[in-house]
């Protein structure tokens, strides 16, 4: 983890030269204490792609996320008959689309993804292990792994 005080502050400069910064926090919390309340609003807000994956208990966190996904609206119909005549009522009501209890226990293998000027999207990730290049990625991995040269520098001596 790097702990860089001025990112939130710096994150819409960076993006504007077309220079990506990539945050992965594992819950609001974490993000405030490192930069405050205020800067985790000003990384948050700045940030062109966000993505919530799940297992976060903290509930006004969850009560932003579910208002920025929004409502929709959902047509109920009711039919009354009464004396020959038949009266079909449409109402329009709107209902939350995921609610913070929703959120808090999204499965696993489940996102939203809040881009810039797009509405919330639930999606389904892919783990690299169930990928097609799950090969490459482990060779990769089992190449570059730090605590593999610890190991053969202890070995060798």
């Amino acid at each position: 983890m790097c702990r860089w005080t001025d990112l939130p502050a710096l994150y819409s400069h960076f993006g504007s030269r077309g220079i990506i910064l990539m945050t992965i926090l594992q819950s609001w919390s974490q993000g405030v204490d490192v930069w405050g309340e205020s800067g985790m609003r000003k990384l948050w807000s700045a940030a062109n792609i966000a993505i919530y994956g799940g297992g976060v208990k903290e509930r006004d966190f969850l009560d932003t996320l579910a208002t920025m996904i929004g409502d929709y609206d959902k047509t109920t119909r009711s039919v009354s008959v009464g004396k020959g005549h038949r009266n079909i009522t449409q109402q329009l009501n709107r209902q939350r689309i995921l609610d913070p209890a929703d959120l808090a226990a999204m499965p696993p293998g489940r996102a939203v993804v809040f881009a810039s000027g797009a509405r919330p999207t639930l999606i389904a990730t892919q783990p690299w292990m169930t990928s097609p290049d799950a090969a490459a990625i482990r060779a990769s991995v089992d190449a570059h792994d730090p605590s593999r040269d610890t190991q053969l520098q202890e070995t060798s001596t």
